[in-house]
């Protein structure tokens, strides 16, 4: 089988310039004028190439620039003619030598003005010159070639991510500030053509996420939360579960479907095996996957419902309270192995005191609690709010001096949630 004049091209130590020149020269294809032509445009070029980037009086910057002109004509004739030295041998028989320099340099101001990124916000470049300086020293050709696939599949995947966050009511404006990788918002979107067309009709707006808007974090554990009870009813399909691609192309721009199958080919793999284990959790699930994915922000009031989804435990025994007097006295419970609370009467409240002062306490206990059953997000300020308090609360609650409780108490009404005047438990 025959190989490709690119691939040879590419594997030719010597300027593609230089080769395309011989070759000319063999067939033909160049005269003698055409090379006398090329031999007093060069230097013309050099110094100016070494006067924009140095000085075109110091020997070292000339041969640079003789490197760079070389390279951006080779550039220039590889790109144009594909490889083919017949092809570029009759480009630089048509064109002035300054011509195909000028003409890699526009290859290189073009590949300069690709996203370097597939982020939707908007990208500070540098310098265009500073560009060209590095650039045009590369003699390389497939420095250029892996640059220009990475970049035109960053740029492709941006026009998917606005396409497809446009879809989902966001703007342009929007997804741009927010600076967001636009895989994570055509994930966004792919994920919920997948599977919130499974998701029954809720009685309520809240019972489940909408199907054509961006979900917010609450939102994306409900829709998780739908599809891992639709696997585990029927468990046949958990070991090789799929999800449903009718609606995945509908309307989608054609230039766009490989990038399609590839997102839903990486959440099929990489996320529905993690979304139908039963071990894991809904909320280490979520907190798992929703870096992959971009979700709106979360409105305040959206936050309980969001506890009560992932951590049902934390939302049964905490009864909603968030307040860290509420908290600090479940905590302080927990390490004392009283029964779990949010709120002591005083006579409680004294018998977790004598209770300390007996047996002492353990803030373990009350660590593993937070680690195992608080929403996830809310593990590492908790811990460190707790951990404050628990050093600060000795000396108050074990302080021997104080045998009416009187101090202690007066510290436990001011960090913890202690019901003046209540009677019982």
């Amino acid at each position: 089988m025959s190989e490709r004049p690119f691939d040879v091209a590419l594997r030719d130590n010597r300027p593609f310039f230089e080769s395309a020149l011989r070759h000319g020269i063999a067939q033909n294809l160049i005269t003698t004028e055409k090379l006398q032509a090329i031999a007093e445009e060069a230097p013309k070029g050099m110094v100016q190439i070494a006067k924009t980037f140095g000085s075109e009086y110091l020997r070292p910057e000339i041969e640079l620039a003789r490197k760079r002109i070389v390279n951006l004509v080779s550039l220039y004739l590889l790109q144009s003619a594909a490889g083919n030295l017949d092809v570029a041998a009759k480009l630089i028989r048509d064109n002035t030598f300054l011509t195909l320099s000028r003409g890699g340099s526009g290859l290189l101001k073009a590949l300069f003005a690709l996203p370097e990124y597939a982020m939707l916000g908007r990208e500070e470049k540098g310098r265009v010159e500073d560009f060209l300086d590095v650039w045009s020293l590369k003699d390389k050709p497939n420095d250029y070639q892996n640059a220009l696939q990475q970049r035109e599949a960053n740029a492709l995947e941006i026009e998917a991510g606005l396409w497809f966050g446009q879809q989902l009511g966001m703007s342009k404006t929007a997804l741009q500030e927010a600076d967001v990788e636009a895989a994570a918002v055509v994930r966004s979107a792919l994920l919920i053509r997948l599977f919130a067309p499974q998701i029954p009709k809720a009685k309520t707006a809240k019972a489940a996420p909408a199907a054509l808007r961006m979900l917010n974090q609450v939102e994306f554990a409900q829709l998780l939360s739908h599809v891992r009870d639709a696997n585990q009813a029927t468990p046949k399909t958990k070991k090789t579960a799929k999800a449903p691609s009718t609606a995945l192309f509908d309307h989608v721009p054609t230039e766009f479907h490989p990038l399609v199958e590839r997102v839903q080919a990486e959440i099929l793999k990489q996320d529905l095996p993690k979304i139908i284990h039963p071990a894991l959790s809904l909320d280490k699930l979520v907190f798992e996957l929703k870096d992959r994915y971009f979700l709106r922000d979360v409105e305040l009031e959206d936050t309980a419902d969001y506890d009560a989804l992932v951590a049902k435990e934390w939302t049964k025994i905490t009864k909603g309270k968030t307040d860290v007097d509420s908290l600090f006295t479940l905590f302080l419970s927990l390490s004392v192995g009283m029964p779990a609370k949010t709120s002591l009467s005083e006579k409680s409240a004294k018998s977790l005191i004598k209770k300390m002062r007996d047996q002492g306490f353990d803030a373990n206990l009350a660590d593993q609690w937070i680690k195992n059953f608080a929403p996830h997000e809310k593990q590492e300020s908790l811990l460190e709010d707790w951990h404050e308090f628990i050093a600060e609360a000795p000396n108050y609650l074990l302080d021997d001096w104080d045998t009416s409780y009187s101090g202690a108490l007066r510290f436990l009404r001011e960090n913890c949630h202690v019901e003046a005047g209540a009677k019982g438990a």
